[in-house]
């Protein structure tokens, strides 16, 4: 998957099915599930676990799909200022240089491109300031994350107060 070619076609909708509608699947796996059980947990196969996925179950008549995204990023959130930090979920390093696509839902639901850019030395990356009154008409903002090394994570956050 392209993600961020497919956050840039819709940046609020990272779980829906439909704007998955043209991926076929490169693997199928049929699960017999015990007899009695509400809950049933099926590994990921080896050769997926550092990939970007989309993963559907059919049962019953019923379909669910979910994206998993390969990473090993800390992403934290600093909503009240408009800020992000980025990390090795592991060693709590920051990663500079990692890359970060804004979108902003307006009032009115209009979605646009709102920044992009690149963290610094110390992992953070502003995803509000601009030199133009935009961010005055900003309810939500959608928030790609990706490193080249370490994978892609999509978050969202709500415009900060003002």
């Amino acid at each position: 998957m392209d993600i961020e070619l497919l956050f840039s076609r819709n940046p609020f909708v990272t779980d829906d099915a439909d704007h998955f509608g043209y991926i076929r699947p490169s693997e199928t796996e049929t699960v017999d599930l015990p007899a009695g059980g509400s809950v049933h947990t099926v590994d990921l196969p080896e050769q997926y676990r550092s990939s970007n996925l989309m993963i559907e179950v059919t049962a019953g008549g019923i379909r669910k799909t979910q994206t998993y995204y390969a990473n090993s990023l800390d992403v934290q959130i600093m909503g009240d200022y408009g800020h992000l930090q980025v990390a090795h979920d592991l060693t709590r390093k920051p990663l500079p240089m990692t890359y970060v696509k804004v979108y902003a839902r307006m009032r009115g639901g209009d979605v646009r491109f709102f920044k992009d850019g690149y963290t610094d030395l110390r992992g953070r990356f502003d995803f509000v300031s601009l030199s133009t009154d935009e961010l005055d008409n900003v309810e939500k903002f959608a928030i790609l994350v990706l490193n080249e090394e370490h994978g892609a994570v999509i978050r969202e956050a709500g415009a900060p107060k003002r």
